[in-house]
């Protein structure tokens, strides 16, 4: 018969054993992007949580750039390995807003051990509404780096059962070789998959309503990007910033029209001039942004396009870019 001191002995240690192996499990696919390893059964990374994702990517590794990436999720389908001027790393997020960058940026800067050389900002027109309300939450930059900070963070949360959740997740990803929709791979570039027309559709009607109604419409309110872009310059003068605005289909750019939001749009591009001396215009309709092919719904270009993009901004030369894809704006082509 089992006393209660050896029954007490082996409940715990099979505890343990399956604390353990989950541990393993998780570390070997690292879904928090904690550890730096990569093999075929973690080579698909669903991007859950960008923000945490990426901060802690940047915490525990420690490769040296000489480019550092912003912008919102339009920005993450762009390949951090396609701009010039050394290694770049791709810092874009899900629906970052301006008052953001500083925060990030300083980080960003305190891991890499250096300033960046460069630093490209893809701005986002419907970011300019003061009252805008995102259909997801998320905390301030200091949430994020503050956890990832947090003394035993990169090995406590191996024993977190949504860890456990994303690593099989990614697992059946990597094993069959397709994302759920849109993934990263170890080198924090993001694939988007092809859609169905009909699928597309529907994302297209969804996204002309929702920017509609709440990017540009209802209780819009200007909010100026001025001073935000001002402390960065001031705060890193010798690092050259480069700013584009983000591509959206045209249809979605009409959107802005009817809500009579050119002033403000106008505004915005004034003021990144004002303060860096230019931006690219990706965004006022050309070519691209009137082939839905380019594009996954209204407001998101499929990677090649960001390809594009990164080559545009970068000065690589690349005969496939459409002469009219990304007109550079100074001071001389303001009204």
């Amino acid at each position: 018969m089992m006393t209660y001191t050896r029954w007490l002995r082996v409940t715990l240690g099979i505890i343990l054993i399956v604390l353990l192996g989950a541990a393993g499990f998780n570390a070997w696919i690292d879904p928090l992007w904690t550890f730096d390893h990569a093999h075929r059964y973690n080579s698909i990374q669903a991007g859950f949580n960008e923000r945490q994702q990426k901060t802690n990517h940047l915490t525990f590794t420690k490769q040296q750039y000489n480019s550092l990436v912003l912008g919102s999720s339009r920005v993450t389908y762009i390949n951090q390995q396609e701009f010039g001027a050394g290694p770049a790393y791709n810092y874009a997020v899900n629906n970052m807003l301006p008052y953001e960058y500083p925060d990030y940026i300083d980080y960003a800067v305190k891991c890499n051990g250096k300033e960046f050389e460069v630093i490209y900002i893809g701005l986002d027109f419907f970011a300019t509404n003061g009252n805008l309300t995102l259909p997801n939450r998320f905390e301030d930059p200091a949430y994020y780096i503050q956890t990832a900070r947090k003394f035993g963070y990169r090995y406590w949360s191996l024993l977190s059962f949504d860890t456990l959740k994303y690593s099989w997740q990614n697992l059946q990803s990597s094993r069959a070789g397709l994302p759920v929709n849109f993934a990263y791979n170890r080198s924090n570039v993001k694939t988007l998959q092809p859609t169905t027309p009909e699928e597309k559709e529907q994302r297209i009607a969804a996204n002309l309503e929702w920017y509609s109604r709440e990017a540009y419409g209802g209780d819009y309110e200007y909010a100026s990007i001025k001073n935000i872009l001002q402390t960065l310059k001031e705060r890193y003068p010798n690092t050259r910033f480069v700013l584009f605005t983000t591509p959206i289909a045209e249809p979605l750019y009409q959107e802005i029209v009817k809500a009579g939001r050119l002033p403000d749009y106008q505004r915005w591009i004034r003021e990144c001039v004002e303060v860096f001396g230019q931006v690219y215009d990706f965004t006022t309709p050309n070519s691209v942004t009137r082939n839905w092919d380019c594009f996954y719904d209204a407001s998101h270009v499929y990677p090649h396009v960001g390809t594009w993009i990164a080559h545009r901004v970068s000065g690589i030369e690349d005969p496939t870019i459409p002469e009219d894809f990304g007109r550079l704006i100074t001071a001389a082509d303001l009204p």
